[in-house]
């Protein structure tokens, strides 16, 4: 059986990670707004990366089932506030 390497030299043998630019916007607020979530995909650790990538893909799956012009669904679904008093 193979014992795992934990020598140092072994960390300076991995290849250097190349991370996409930033990317340009799309023009349309609620994918602009979802794919922002991928800044943070770089600075997190992997064991997050899974979390990240699944609020992405909500995101983008709210942004296309928005109809056009509307706001954002949990704009839409908030209680509207009232003075106090009013009923």
């Amino acid at each position: 059986m193979t014992e795992p390497n934990n020598l140092p030299e072994a960390e300076a043998e991995r290849p250097a990670v190349h991370w996409p630019e930033a990317l340009d916007p799309t023009g349309d607020a609620p994918v602009d707004r979802a794919l922002s979530l991928l800044e943070g995909v770089q600075g997190a650790p992997v064991a997050d990366h899974a979390g990240l990538y699944s609020a992405l893909h909500d995101s983008l799956l709210e942004a296309l089932d928005a109809e056009p012009g509307l706001p954002p669904a949990a704009d839409r679904h908030a209680s509207p506030t009232r003075p106090e008093g009013d009923e």
